[in-house]
């Protein structure tokens, strides 16, 4: 069976088994084989799967058409591949991405048939939370649209959007109001002072509500109860202005009706007016007794001055809420002009009290109760755009400044917090667009969500930042929640046709141990998220004050880096790479070195990312790359043996998109043959499989070699591997080492991995002869490390070179 013939090959077998879900079945489709992941995604025993049909795991199984399907792709020397739902013995749903092969017997017939499946689960549930949030934005949408007039403006107060009901209300055109300021629809009713305070209120990042009277094309006038909401940038500031309104016109109409109404016939008037309009007294008990009740309102709630008086009341409210009413209209019996808000009958009602006096006394009080829903509506709608970001729905930076204000000035209890962003997704947006970007900050916003307990707290600030508040002063605590975060918002991300591959940097501090303050504590973890950036990325880091210190010091590297091209102060070094067999030297990798004036020898590990973060790898990337080019080319007219250099290229480099025109223009220039130039790449550069491999493709055209370095410490697709124009596979130093049983057997399959795919292996770090001797008796082709040479200057590496030139 294919099973016994992997077991042949342990390091292949091993590394298909623990990826992948294996089953096997025989040509009727009855399961002969499964491993341990199928049966811990399926929850069933082996024994309880042998001798059963897919069938039994997927409802939706047709044996014809599988077998149909199946043997098509097979008479076209094709797999079958196919994402296939199914369920789990607890009855969920689970989905894998299932490639299937023919198996045949000695006499060359089918025999049955192997599936290799991947679990795809999360990508789909994921997926489906999407639609939902995606649902949800449609409906406010859909919500303003029909209840309020909606207007969007620049920081300078120029439209730059309006809705229907804006223009229905105003009677212009959206061509007519866009480009234009709201002084287009200006009354000049309001004095300039109130538009200087609103003004004022918003400027500050502030919500501000008032009533405005507008004039309409035609010259008639409308009031709009307005809401402005400004939306703010990283720094606090506003870049727009989304102004909701409720056309409240007929509610000034009824308070001036009113008005007149009491100079004139008050009934008659009254009983027309769409809002419920009463009066009422205090009798002689102190109790509260109505003497009119009208308006359409009224009639459409069914309420009547003597139904209020026998208690209809009592129907709706219960005892204690009738007690929290009853102030409301004593305050106005007692003189004062009272407004509050009422909700009956599933509705919303603002209510006005007004006292009127005859010869010093309240007489009696008369009221409005004037229909609000519609407006309460939209003000749930505008508060969930002032404190709720508009992309995953989370709370954004204004209610994270008040959730820890109120958890410092109120609990006054120690909590974290932990400032995180997440590594990579710049190149992820730049490169595959916004949309693809959008659509993971999304997925990221959903895994947080479920990865912080029930009182913990999450906010998106802005980008790819997110903020988790956790309620403990325990630090392993705190650290629990941090690797629960990392661990899975790590898993990769099915976003359509992409599979993308992002982890969060944490930074961590706590009130009031480290700070007091909102903006302190917000700084510091900060700081501390740059460093965990330093440690590794995808980690987390406690602040602490050597770590600000040492933040201080980076701050400083990063700004004489930025000379340091100009003072020639970089410069390259050459370290060799030997054929294992013969001992000759096969190539040479160029590293780079930064000889400060001052603060001496600095540690590329300290410095390639200070590089990459701040975009100086690009020149640095540039010069080395040409540097490199030129010495080998230099040595080669010297007449030494032409050696195959290899240069390291970053994630930043790989992305731009002049790469390959860079390169090509560099060989040009120099002159050196593309054979002789080696590219190393990271496995992180190949999460976008369709970019990295068009690059490669174009490289290779050149003439160009590409080989991956620190093979087996970041993630690898083995499917693409394969389809990659690559001619190395570089072992990380860290397998080397330290060759203890996991790591031998790991660099011995990667060895198996890298023959089988007719991949040359270079293994790096090599410094002792008991490391030499292990690869050896694995056939590793090539090595470097400092049991042969340590990086050379580029004058002993030409000695080096004439060494080589001599014994031939």
């Amino acid at each position: 069976m294919i099973i016994e013939e992997l077991k042949k090959h342990p390091s292949i077998y091993l590394l298909v088994n623990q990826k992948f879900c294996i089953s096997m079945a025989d040509r009727d489709g009855i399961l002969l084989h499964v491993n341990e992941n199928f049966c811990e995604l399926t929850q069933y025993g082996a024994s309880e799967l042998i001798g059963k049909d897919f069938g039994f795991l997927n409802p939706d199984y047709d044996k014809d058409m599988f077998f149909a399907e199946m043997n098509e792709a097979f008479q076209n020397n094709q797999y079958w591949h196919h994402k296939i739902r199914s369920k789990a013995k607890d009855g969920s749903p689970y989905w894998v991405e299932a490639i299937i092969s023919p198996v045949y017997n000695e006499q060359g017939e089918f025999d049955g048939f192997i599936s290799v499946d991947t679990d795809v689960t999360a990508s789909e549930l994921t997926s489906k939370q999407y639609i939902d949030i995606v649902e949800n934005l449609r409906n406010i949408e859909n919500a303003l649209d029909h209840s309020s007039v909606v207007a969007i403006t620049d920081p300078k107060g120029v439209i730059t959007y309006v809705n229907e009901k804006f223009c229905e209300l105003s009677q212009y055109a959206a061509t007519e109001l866009i480009g234009k300021t709201h002084r287009v629809v200006n009354s000049g009713y309001h004095p300039k002072s109130f538009f200087r305070e609103m003004w004022k209120t918003i400027g500050n990042g502030n919500v501000w509500q008032g009533d405005i009277q507008n004039r309409a094309k035609d010259g008639s006038l409308y009031w709009v109860a307005t809401t402005i909401v400004p939306f703010l940038d990283k720094e606090g500031k506003p870049i727009q202005y989304v102004a909701i309104r409720h056309d409240i016109t007929g509610r000034k109409q009824a308070e001036t009706s009113l008005e007149i109404a009491l100079r004139h016939d008050f009934r008659q008037t009254v009983k027309n007016l769409q809002n419920a309009i009463f009066k009422y007294k205090s009798d002689d008990t102190g109790s509260i007794q109505f003497t009119l009740v009208e308006g359409k309102t009224a009639e459409k709630l069914g309420i009547t001055a003597a139904s209020l008086n026998n208690g209809k009341l009592n129907e709706e409210y219960r005892p204690e809420d009738l007690n929290r009413l009853a102030p409301f209209f004593h305050q106005a019996l007692a003189g004062e002009t009272v407004q509050f808000e009422l909700t009956y009958s599933s509705m919303t009602f603002l209510v006005y009290l007004s006292p009127i006096f005859r010869e010093g006394q309240v007489d009696e009080v008369v009221g409005t109760a004037i229909d609000i829903t519609e407006r309460m509506e939209a003000k749930r709608v505008i508060e969930h755009m002032a404190y709720y970001d508009y992309l995953t729905g989370l709370p954004n930076r204004r209610l994270l400044q008040e959730k820890v204000t109120d958890w410092i000035q109120v609990d006054d209890a120690p909590f974290a917090l932990l400032f995180m962003d997440l590594d990579r997704f710049k190149t992820i947006n730049d490169t595959m667009g916004h949309h693809v970007g959008d659509e993971l900050l999304k997925a990221v916003g959903e895994r947080l969500s479920l990865s912080v307990r029930e009182d913990d707290f999450v906010a998106r600030l802005s980008g790819d930042e997110f903020v988790v508040l956790v309620r403990s002063r325990d630090r392993s605590d705190v650290q629990a929640v941090a690797e629960r975060i990392v661990e899975d918002l790590s898993y990769p991300y099915r976003l359509g046709q992409h599979e993308v591959f992002v982890a969060p940097s944490i930074g961590i501090n706590f009130y009031p141990a480290d700070a007091t303050d909102y903006n302190t504590l917000m700084r510091n973890a900060d700081s501390a998220m740059y460093l965990a950036k330093e440690s590794g990325r995808g980690t987390y880091q406690f602040f602490t004050k050597q770590l600000h210190d040492e933040l201080v010091e980076q701050t400083m590297v990063e700004m004489e880096l930025r000379q340091a091209l100009q003072r020639n102060q970089l410069s390259l070094v050459y370290q060799p790479q030997f054929d294992l067999k013969t001992g000759k030297m096969k190539g040479m990798e160029a590293l780079l070195r930064w000889y400060h004036p001052i603060r001496g020898f600095i540690s590329p590990a300290y410095l390639i990312p200070i590089a990459e973060d701040t975009g100086l790898i690009l020149p640095i990337g540039q010069w080395v790359l040409k540097t490199a080019c030129q010495d080998a080319k230099e040595w080669q007219r010297q007449g030494l043996p032409p050696m195959r250099i290899s240069v390291n290229v970053s994630i930043r480099q790989f992305r731009q998109p002049s790469f390959v025109s860079d390169v090509k223009a560099i060989l040009e220039e120099t002159g050196l043959e593309p054979q002789y130039l080696n590219l190393e790449i990271t496995e992180s550069i190949m999460s976008d499989v369709h970019h990295c491999k068009l690059i490669l493709q174009e490289l290779r055209g050149l003439g160009v070699n590409a080989s991956i370095d620190d093979f087996g410490t970041g993630y690898s697709s083995l499917i693409y591997l394969s389809k990659f124009p690559l001619t190395h596979l570089k072992i990380d130093q860290a397998f080397i080492s330290e060759l203890d049983e996991n790591n031998t057997m790991i660099v011995k399959a990667i060895i198996d991995l890298a023959r089988n795919l007719n991949l040359k292996v270079v293994a790096e770090g090599v410094e002792t002869e008991d490391q030499a001797r292990f690869l050896n008796q694995l056939h590793c082709d090539e090595v470097q490390g400092y049991l042969y040479a340590k990086p050379l200057s580029k004058a002993d590496f030409t000695l080096l070179l004439e060494e080589q030139k001599n014994e031939t």
